[in-house]
C-alpha cells in the first residue's frame, strides 16, 4: 500500500490553505437575513474570519492579542 502524499500537498490540490499557527476552523451557527449568507458564501474561510474580527472590533468586543510575529489574532 502506498503512503498518501503529505497533508500540505493534498490541501494545495484542493485549493485550500493549511491552517497557520494558532488558527482553528469551526462550524458556527449564525442567524441573519438571507442576503447575509449569500455574501458570506462568496467569501473564502480566511475572508470570513477577517470580516468576523472586523465586526468584533467595530463593536468593541475584540481584545487584540499579539502573537510572536506582531500580527493581531
Amino acid at each position: 500500500m502506498r503512503k498518501p502524499p503529505p497533508l500540505e500537498v493534498r490541501l494545495r490540490a484542493l485549493g485550500v490553505d493549511p491552517l497557520g499557527p494558532g488558527e482553528r476552523s469551526e462550524k458556527v451557527r449564525v442567524r441573519g437575513p438571507e442576503e447575509l449568507f449569500e455574501r458570506l458564501e462568496r467569501l473564502s474561510p480566511k475572508q470570513r474570519g477577517e470580516v468576523f474580527m472586523a465586526g468584533l472590533e467595530a463593536l468593541g468586543l475584540a481584545e487584540e492579542v499579539k502573537d510572536g510575529e506582531g500580527e493581531a489574532r
